[in-house]
């Protein structure tokens, strides 16, 4: 197992390291743009813009450590070693969970000192643009576990280009669906969203998203069983 760490480190270091980088992108945007913040509103608009942009960073490379590892050879050496294709795939889900979690912690940091420094100029209102900047961040971070949840399996089921494809016609066909759904009951969205922006903005809201946040953990785990299924056969059809 030592060795799998070691081997993942060696090969993806930079994209684990590029994390921090991704993490420190709201600082340096308001540092870049410290001119133009003015208010607590400029301030929590360029947070939440970068945090974003940080968080799209964050996915591709994410996904650019498990890209290479759709070989043949490959898949047939770590079935056959100690510990096996389950083991290497826990590595590369743990791996991906740390990288998460290595730039939700930079990117709460990047915002307190965004925040400290603002602050320090007189602008008022930073706090409450820290708790925001905050939110969001851990907000995105776990819808950033989810998407790793869906993604990795279609990777190491079909490989990096064709599970790219399949996902993505999976996901237009299921916009296609929702889009006709709601069509036909357009009579109900009002009612719907009404509904969810009550358990939002309610006394529910403190105990609806810890349950989110532990059913997306739970999703995640979910995946890593789903592609230790699928692995042996999509090692099956990698064209290499």
């Amino acid at each position: 197992m030592n060795g799998l760490i070691y081997k993942e480190w060696k090969q993806n270091r930079w994209f684990i390291l590029s994390m921090i980088l991704c993490g420190s992108f709201p600082l340096m945007v308001c540092l870049f743009f410290s001119g133009q913040i003015h208010d607590a509103d400029n301030l929590s608009t360029c947070l939440m813009s970068s945090a974003v942009g940080a968080f799209l960073a964050t996915g591709a490379l994410q996904m650019l450590v498990v890209g290479g590892d759709d070989r043949k050879l490959w898949g047939y050496f770590i079935s056959s070693s100690p510990e096996g294709y389950r083991g290497f795939l826990r590595i590369k889900y743990e791996m991906i969970f740390a990288m998460e979690v290595l730039f939700l912690i930079t990117i709460q940091y990047a915002d307190a000192l965004s925040c400290a420094a603002a602050a320090d100029r007189g602008i008022e209102g930073t706090q409450e643009a820290e708790q925001l900047a905050e939110s969001t961040a851990m907000i995105l971070a776990f819808v950033q576990i989810l998407f790793r949840a869906i993604d990795i399996p279609f990777v190491y089921r079909f490989g990096a280009k064709k599970g790219s494809v399949i996902k993505m016609i999976c996901f237009v066909s299921l916009v296609i669906l929702l889009t006709g759904v709601c069509i036909l009951k357009i009579d109900d969205l009002d009612i719907v969203s009404d509904r969810i922006m009550a358990a939002l903005n309610g006394e529910q809201s403190s105990f609806l998203l810890p349950v989110v946040f532990l059913a997306v953990l739970a999703a995640y785990i979910v995946s890593w069983f789903v592609t230790c299924r699928l692995y042996l056969k999509g090692v099956e059809q990698y064209d290499k």
